[in-house]
């Protein structure tokens, strides 16, 4: 109750009226009210909704009354004050900026502490007398309005009227009739700050877990970021890597085309596709029909070619023999057009081994036959165009493959 609660101090004006009954059930007629003080201290906590709460409290309240008899030429007052301790009930009707519409209703037990009665000009006490000696039990309905100075303070100011009875079945009987109005101070011990309103222990924890696992999300999202951050950086290296890679591969081509002037045009192409240079050399140019052994135009441009390949040590160098679909008619170590195109392939080999600059480990030849034609075999030219070997040159690439890969 401590950690959520808002103490409260009242005081303020009673006026109290008279409904007594003597034993011998007889009225008293000409009774005035009159004027007291009350103090009330206490305090109260939110209920299930934050418009609702509960309170407990402490009063020391002043009652009285006064008349007269004119045929017996009396005057008479009562002066009494009691203890009371009760429980009550507010509901917020209306909140305005700062300000605070409530009801309330509040219901109390109620101990004579002090008490007395003049009779003309003789004073009795009260205090034990048989009318006066029973608890009074008070009800108290009433309407109030609240103005929030700061978080931790409000002033309140409430009107509320009241009736009490006594417990005891007693002769006399007294009801008393009141109307207070007060003026307090309410305290905010432990609240939200951000609303004003009380937050309860398992609000607290819910509260608490909910931040454990916000602050878990943004651990996340910032390992992410970092994780991010540093795979645009890495992308922007590669970006550049393969830009590097790209203007490799142009200058290998200019290179060729430089060392190769005299045999550009239908004997040889050069083709920059993707990440590596194609090269296209005729077959007819480099070997005799259905020969494998180089000539020695063809042995002076791969001698060419292989100074240009020395300069790249690097370069991946795969050679490729392709024929056309024709058969292969002569006999001996030669069994069909597959086997032409390896032998052919290899030829190119020990032509660009002779060059001890070449990186050896780099070399490959493969052979295609007829299964990969260019052109229309059912033509000479298309023939012609298939008869063909390719040399495929490539920067190192795999590590840089496998990251744009990945």
């Amino acid at each position: 109750m401590a950690q959520c609660q808002q103490i409260f101090l009242e005081s303020g004006k009673t006026t109290s009226s008279f409904d007594y009954k003597d034993s011998n059930v007889e009225t008293l007629d000409n009774l005035q009210s009159s004027s007291h003080t009350f103090l009330m201290i206490g305090f109260r906590k939110n209920l299930w909704t934050k418009h609702a709460y509960y309170n407990f409290f402490a009063s020391y309240n002043g009652y009285g009354a006064i008349g007269s008899d004119r045929a017996l030429d009396n005057y008479f007052e009562w002066d009494l004050n009691y203890l009371g301790f009760g429980f009550g009930l507010d509901y917020e009707l209306y909140r305005p900026g700062n300000f605070s519409f409530y009801l309330k209703a509040s219901a109390s037990v109620e101990i004579l502490m002090q008490g007395s009665q003049t009779l003309n000009n003789q004073v009795y006490n009260l205090y034990g007398e048989e009318d006066f000696d029973g608890a009074l039990f008070a009800v108290r309905p009433g309407i109030g309005v609240q103005y929030k100075i700061s978080e931790n303070l409000s002033v309140f100011s409430q009107y509320t009227y009241g009736v009490s009875n006594t417990f005891k079945n007693i002769s006399g009987n007294l009801k008393i009739r009141t109307n207070n109005i007060g003026l307090g101070l309410l305290f905010n011990i432990s609240k939200d700050k951000a609303t004003g309103t009380c937050v309860s222990t398992t609000q607290l924890e819910k509260l608490k877990k909910k931040i454990e696992t916000n602050s878990s999300k943004i651990k996340v999202l910032d390992e992410s970021y970092n994780i991010i951050e540093q795979l645009q950086k890495d992308n922007a290296a590669n970006i550049k890597r393969i830009s590097i890679k790209d203007q490799e591969l142009k200058n290998i081509k200019e290179s060729i085309l430089k060392a190769m002037i005299p045999y550009r045009g239908n004997d040889l192409s050069i083709e920059v596709e993707d990440n590596h240079v194609k090269i296209i050399l005729d077959s007819d140019m480099l070997f005799k029909s259905g020969n494998w052994t180089i000539t020695k135009e063809g042995e002076k441009a791969v001698d060419a070619l292989g100074e240009v390949l020395a300069s790249n040590p690097e370069i991946k160098i795969r050679i490729e023999g392709h024929t056309d679909n024709l058969p292969y008619k002569s006999k001996g170590e030669i069994k069909n057009n597959w086997d032409l195109s390896t032998k052919r392939a290899t030829s190119i080999v020990d032509i660009l081994r002779k060059n001890q600059n070449i990186k050896l480990a780099n070399i490959s030849a493969v052979g295609k036959g007829e299964y990969n034609p260019i052109g229309d075999n059912n033509t000479k030219k298309g023939r012609a165009k298939n008869r063909r070997i390719e040399i495929i040159l490539a920067p190192e690439l795999t590590e840089l493959m496998n990251i744009i890969k990945n």
